[in-house]
């Protein structure tokens, strides 16, 4: 179907949440057109799960494996799509970093040495992927394994590599998880600080209600102290 990039971005943008004929996006997509034009029609067949995932698998056949189509990969949430990634996991003998991303939502399946592996690899983008995938592991491990696997990247000077291991320290409850929410409140960067602050403080138990104690005396930021304050208060008609 021989239409411009401006013909089938029309198309496409005009369709909202509803599915066109596989066939037709098929028929759209070329290696002549745009990245930003293929990576949407491999969107949107990737988002038609598992009849997309074997179009997917047909045009990474027939294309090659490209970068939207490890992309749509992820959207299909096809127990196919997770074996087809790790099948290709590495590409000049090093990880693909866009299969690693891809990998996310499969991330309780994924084996604990692929994951040691992506922190391995001393790049902020490796180990964004590698939280990301962790997010989803965590519940299976214990905080001692847990912490292993955060003690290769510790306290980074990185805002998303700070937010994303506070987003999973701040679903236990340990003291030796709590130690670590303290440090994070500590950091320079207010707004990972307050988020660490706010994270003792929904744990709701004697662990972090004792950390939340030991920052009212270290914190002097005006407006951090003001948040220790209130996540003690909280925490204490809870513990």
């Amino acid at each position: 179907m021989n239409k411009s990039e401006s013909e089938i971005l029309e198309i496409l943008n005009g369709l909202g949440s509803k599915k066109l004929d596989l066939d037709i996006l098929f028929s759209f997509y070329s290696l002549e057109l745009s990245y930003e034009i293929r990576k949407i029609i491999a969107e949107k067949i990737g988002m038609q799960e598992r009849e997309g995932y074997f179009l997917i698998e047909k045009m990474i056949k027939k294309f090659g494996l490209k970068v939207e189509f490890i992309e749509a990969l992820k959207l299909t949430n096809e127990k196919y799509a997770k074996d087809l990634l790790l099948k290709n996991l590495y590409q000049n003998n090093k990880l693909n970093i866009h299969i690693i991303n891809a990998l996310e939502p499969w991330g309780a399946e994924i084996e604990l040495k692929l994951i040691r592996k992506i922190f391995d690899i001393c790049e902020t983008e490796f180990w964004i992927a590698g939280l990301n995938i962790l997010h989803f592991k965590a519940h299976q491990l214990t905080d001692e394994k847990l912490l292993s696997f955060i003690y290769q990247i510790k306290i980074y000077d990185n805002f998303k590599i700070n937010y994303k291991i506070i987003s999973i320290l701040k679903r236990r409850e340990s003291e030796m998880v709590c130690k670590l929410l303290y440090k994070y409140s500590l950091n320079k960067e207010s707004e990972i600080a307050k988020y660490a602050i706010f994270s003792l403080g929904s744990i709701w138990n004697d662990n972090s209600f004792e950390q939340l104690s030991k920052l009212e005396r270290e914190i002097r930021n005006t407006s951090l102290l003001k948040c220790v304050h209130n996540q003690k208060l909280i925490a204490s008609q809870f513990k």
